[in-house]
């Protein structure tokens, strides 16, 4: 028998949650370690972006880790 955290529904749900909330972070961080006299101008709208490149990247086969 299975056990769940929070249930059967919620426990993937949470998951996809925490790994989009890792990405993002990491895909800030990253960005204001390439360009910090631009880290105030860094919002949500530059993460999501480069996130959705990142995957179409990764969805096409060309992404190396980098």
């Amino acid at each position: 028998m299975a056990v769940y955290l929070i249930s059967k529904l919620a426990d993937p749900l949470f998951a996809v949650t925490i790994g989009i909330a890792a990405s993002a972070s990491r895909i800030r961080r990253d960005q204001i370690e390439k360009n910090p006299e631009k880290a105030s101008e860094i919002g949500y709208a530059t993460i999501v972006q480069l996130g959705q490149h990142r995957l179409q990247r990764w969805w096409n086969g060309d992404f190396q880790g980098l």
